[in-house]
């Protein structure tokens, strides 16, 4: 054996196994992403109307209509959509509120469903919702009409100076007694 076939012969050695670790390389990688497609498949997401109908329990307002709600449910299954592990968080929180509201929250009472919801305050399930919300629901200048908020005072000129400090929808405090 002289030095050009030992050469090649090491050369070849390195090859073979290198496209080996690359082909095992793709193909675990192939797998990983496909499985975890088909595990976020096989975790059963709540429909927007049922995330629709847990927000108006967390956050109720008479005068807001479902449109102003469906917001912050759609962007809730829309984020579920895009990430595994806020999926599994939305399909895991639902069969919880479900079970603490008595086995079917579409089903249960108001009451039950209060319960449900107080049961799971702390949660990470409970801080999306309320994090959802506050980013969805109360920014939303629609909402903000609805409520007689006509948005931020820089438009106006500032607070200050512009008769914007009233608080005209608060009752009067209580007077405050002498002598202390």
């Amino acid at each position: 054996m002289d030095a050009t076939d030992s050469a090649s012969e090491s050369t070849h050695v390195h090859r073979f196994p290198r496209r080996d670790f690359l082909v095992s390389f793709i193909v675990a990688t192939a797998a990983t992403f496909a499985s975890r497609g088909i595990l976020a498949a096989e975790s059963p997401l709540p429909s927007t109307a049922a995330w629709l109908d847990v927000i108006k329990v967390m956050f109720p307002h008479p005068d807001l209509d479902d449109s102003a709600y469906s917001v912050t449910a759609g962007a809730l299954t829309a984020s579920a959509e895009k990430d595994p592990a806020t999926r599994q968080l939305l399909s895991d929180g639902w069969q919880k509120l479900s079970r603490h509201a008595g086995g079917d929250w579409l089903k249960a009472d108001r009451e039950s469903r209060q319960l449900a919801l107080a049961a799971i305050v702390g949660s990470p399930l409970f801080s999306l919702l309320r994090q959802t919300t506050v980013f969805t629901l109360y920014t939303n200048p629609e909402v903000w009409a609805k409520f007689g908020y006509e948005g931020d005072a820089w438009k106006f000129g500032g607070y200050a100076g512009n008769n914007l400090v009233t608080v005209d929808w608060l009752p009067d405090p209580p007077a405050v007694g002498r002598g202390r």
